[in-house]
């Protein structure tokens, strides 16, 4: 050895030497079976503490070894043992080989065949080889990966053995870093695609722990995305050795599949994706000049990649086994060169820890004596160490959630850290404002007039009104608050409260829900609308009125959010069909049509949506009156069907409809329609069923009750045996039960602790007002109020205020009742008005700003016609 000074001079020069030239052992191993680990197919191991506390992996029993210039002795029947170089000495502690590599999986294989344990790093092979040694002459010169394994795509171990190993490593020590080798598989994703689920399950079963991966460098780069959402948090993808012809007389394999440059890109794009410090690269020293190792390690800081340097080793069988090994004092100074970067860098060097076989980028501080910072230390600390890893589980959620298919849900969003957690956190910063503002208002005097029962309800209302605008909560939910809340604060008995889902109005929309949801898995739904669009759609013009007329004929009879799902994929085929581009005039149209037709023939009767059974729940709660489904129907109808003609004229306006030709579409139409055939007769008994029912609220409703002719036709549908329950489970929007009884809950109390009347005065003084004008005043806020918030809860907030107003106008009850909750149905401008916007604008061939031009002058339509009724139609029908 040339070097100057001794390989024991600092813990860092011992284990540079350790690591490189491994330690002969000239008296022998006692108990070999006691210390020795596999390292791969032919490398052995073993594993020291020296003096300072650093950790040593080191080859043994090799011939490069038997010549190394340190020795090892074993004192028998104990872990100590002496390095010895030149009559120099160093006392160290032997550890012994996990005891779990005896074991077995669950296919028989020994643990310690496929798994490696190094103090706090677990090393497992996922792969049986790597595809380089299946193709002649592409094997990388200095590695014996698995080398005796030939298949050119490696097969995959049983990921559940993989977590047994896990299982087992953890019950015997404290693991830190669980770390994955990939060789090479052909394909664009190198193989990386098979792993993403493994990596998905190891996670489930490591917590705070790190996953690192090393890999060839994949073609396909959106395999990294997935890998991070999976659950990898450090990506290694080794350039090697700097030097371009180097590398290609080195690793021929990697030169043929894409070379430096694919490396290159890997780390560029996984720079993108993983957090600072956390993209590796391997640089192997001694097999290229080190100034160029060098310059390498300069690439790559400069690019956010984190050089890791290993030191050569000669490998028996490869064809650089009678390679020198590398300098000592080589290797030091390229340590310290590596270190002096790093040093001046911004990423952290604490997430390469605990890798006995090289030096790592923290510990080469120790060769020029260095110590380590508080931040570092407090970094590889148990507690800092776990932190790390939650906040790194916290920084995978906002940027990379996985669906339950272990793929990303919308990508991976590579924006600013601090934008995304500023985003996602922002609701429950508002949340917790909200919640501290409601406690803050409830300690406050009640203002005069109202007593304190009356001030509380009033503040509870408030923070409902606030999230069922905001939607920072689900609708349902905060009407669960609001029920929760309102016995807390005094303003109703919990048995009132809670009585309240007993509401006739809650089992009738549960009813009509639930027989809906039967004409939908019946198919009588789908039966019909192709039936009717292939018969009256025969032009392009007549296409787009039945687009139009046959959702709003469907949803009197259920939900227009049904009759949308209903609509929307034979709506899409007829666009596709006709080879329309996103965004054509045509295709716009069809679009709207359909969801226009949704809403307003949703309006029509009480089936249509939740808002006008929510209207009269809460007239008949907080005034003692009520109205029947024929009077809905009336008031209804002298707003419906000239808005059903504004429609017809705007969308034949908008669609060009002259430049279409729809044969196709009709091909289409007739091929589904062979592809269901003739309408099952589950289907017609449905329909009969349903046309019953209609015809049974229409002539009896007022005597039987509406609730109680759903629920007895619900019940019938199930002795028909028309559907199975879990065929309803999915399609019944249970959450629209819960939103009424909170809903209810809060305008009664509203209204008997006296708070709906003092909102009322003190927000909308009506002296001097006449009916009239304060009926269009309360239409107009509706129809502002309905377009950014669910008509159901457009009603919920304006009824328990207007109801008051309407009483000391003189106005009645029940024709305010069914203003709020008729005029609440026209959301036309907004995606987030109605379910029918929302799944229009999903497509993405319905741009917003054509739904926010047609939905105003549609909007505009329902006032004037809302305030002809008013003012005209609905004294002379006695409303």
């Amino acid at each position: 050895m040339s070097e100057d000074r001794h390989p024991f001079a600092n813990p860092g020069r011992t284990k540079l030497a350790l690591v490189s030239r491994g330690v002969a052992l000239p008296d022998g191993l006692p108990e070999p079976s006691r210390w020795l680990s596999q390292a791969n197919a032919t490398e052995t191991v073993i594993d020291l503490r020296l003096p300072s506390g650093h950790f040593c992996t080191v080859p043994v029993g090799q011939q490069y070894t038997e010549q190394s210039p340190i020795s090892l002795r074993v004192r028998p029947g104990t872990s100590e043992g002496t390095l010895e170089w030149e009559g120099e000495r160093l006392p160290v502690q032997l550890l012994p080989a996990p005891a779990f590599y005896s074991k077995r999986t669950r296919s028989g294989a020994r643990m310690g065949s496929f798994a490696a344990l190094h103090e706090r790093l677990l090393i497992l092979h996922p792969f049986l080889g790597c595809g380089f040694f299946a193709r002649k002459g592409e094997a990388c010169q200095y590695c014996l990966y698995d080398s005796m394994l030939n298949d050119e795509e490696p097969p995959m171990r049983d990921p559940l053995e993989l977590v047994e190993v896990v299982q087992a490593a953890m019950a015997e020590r404290e693991i830190d870093t669980v770390y994955l080798y990939n060789g090479f598989s052909p394909g664009p994703d190198a193989g990386l695609r098979r792993l993403v689920s493994v990596i998905a399950l190891l996670r489930r079963h490591l917590g705070h722990r790190q996953i690192a991966l090393e890999t060839v460098a994949p073609q396909q780069l959106s395999v990294l995305d997935d890998l991070y959402g999976a659950g990898l948090d450090i990506f290694i993808c080794n350039l090697e050795v700097f030097d371009t012809h180097r590398f290609a007389e080195l690793c021929p394999g990697k030169e043929k599949h894409g070379g430096q440059d694919a490396v290159w890109a890997a780390l560029s794009h996984a720079r993108t994706v993983f957090r600072p410090g956390a993209v590796v690269s391997h640089l192997i020293v001694g097999l290229e000049d080190p100034e160029s190792t060098k310059k390498g390690m300069e690439a790559l800081v400069s690019q956010g990649v984190v050089p890791l340097l290993v030191p050569f080793r000669p490998l028996p069988g490869t064809p650089l086994a009678e390679h020198p090994p590398v300098a000592l004092d080589v290797l030091e100074q390229t340590f310290l060169h590596l270190y002096g970067l790093l040093a001046s860098s911004p990423f952290p060097m604490h997430r390469l820890r605990h890798m006995g076989r090289v030096l790592t980028p923290m510990e080469s501080r120790v060769l020029d004596g260095s110590q380590a910072s508080l931040a570092d230390m407090w970094a590889l600390s148990p507690l800092g160490q776990k932190l790390g890893g939650w906040v790194s589980a916290l920084r995978r959620q906002l940027r990379a959630p996985l669906n339950q298919d272990t793929v990303l849900s919308n990508g991976m969003d590579r924006r600013p850290i601090v934008v995304v957690l500023a985003e996602n956190g922002a609701p429950f910063a508002a949340l917790a404002l909200l919640f501290g503002a409601a406690l803050a208002l409830l300690q406050m005097d009640a203002p005069e007039g109202l007593q304190s029962e009356a001030w509380s309800t009033l503040v509870i209302f408030g923070l409902c009104l606030v999230l069922w605008i905001s939607q920072l909560l689900p609708l349902s939910i905060t009407s669960l608050l609001g029920m929760a809340a309102l016995p807390l604060i005094g303003a109703m008995d919990s048995s009132e409260v809670f009585s309240l889902f007993g509401n006739p109005a809650v089992f009738f929309i549960l009813g009509s829900f639930m027989l809906a949801a039967g004409l939908m898995q019946t198919g009588a739904s789908e039966h019909l609308a192709l039936k009717f669009i292939e018969h009256f759609g025969r032009g392009s013009r007549s296409l787009l009125a039945a687009v139009l007329l046959l959702p709003a004929f469907m949803a009197m009879t259920m939900p227009e959010h049904a009759v949308a799902a209903v609509f929307l994929p034979i709506v899409w085929q007829i666009v596709r069909s006709l080879g329309l581009r996103a965004r054509h005039p045509y295709a716009q149209a069809l679009f709207l049509s359909m969801a226009w037709g949704s809403i307003i023939g949703g309006v029509t009767t009480l089936l249509g949506g939740a808002r006008g059974p929510l209207a009269l729940a809460l007239v008949e709660e907080l005034s003692g009156h009520s109205f029947s489904f024929m009077d809905w129907i009336l008031a209804a109808l002298p707003i419906v069907l000239p808005m059903l003609a504004v429609a017809l004229l705007v969308q034949q306006r908008l669609a060009r409809a002259d430049r279409v030709r729809v044969e196709e579409a009709h091909e289409y139409l007739a091929q589904r329609r062979l592809e269901m055939g003739a309408m099952p007769l589950r289907a017609r008994l449905m329909l009969l069923l349903m046309a019953g029912t209609l015809l049974a609220w229409i002539s009896v409703g007022h005597v039987m009750g509406l609730a109680s002719i759903a629920l007895i036709s619900v019940v019938l549908m199930f002795v028909l045996r028309l559907v199975e329950w879990k065929e309803l489970e999915s399609s019944v929007n249970w959450g629209v039960v819960l939103m009424y009884g909170g809903a209810i809950a809060l305008g009664k109390a509203l209204s008997d602790t006296g708070a709906a009347s003092w909102l009322a005065v003190h927000l909308f003084p009506t002296a001097g007002v006449s009916g009239v004008t304060l009926m269009l005043l309360i239409g107009f806020v509706t129809l502002l109020l309905t377009e950014s918030v669910s008509n159901a809860a457009a009603v919920a907030i304006l009824l328990p205020i207007a109801l008051p107003l309407a009483e000391a106008a003189g106005l009645d009850p029940v024709a305010t009742a069914m203003a709020i909750g008729i005029v609440s149905g026209f959301a036309f401008m907004l995606p987030m008005g109605t379910p029918p916007n929302a799944m229009i604008i999903g497509t993405g061939c319905v741009s917003t700003g054509m739904m926010f031009r047609a939905g105003l002058f549609l909007s505009l339509a329902a006032m004037l016609f809302y305030a002809m009724s008013v003012a005209w139609v609905w004294p002379m029908l006695g409303i």
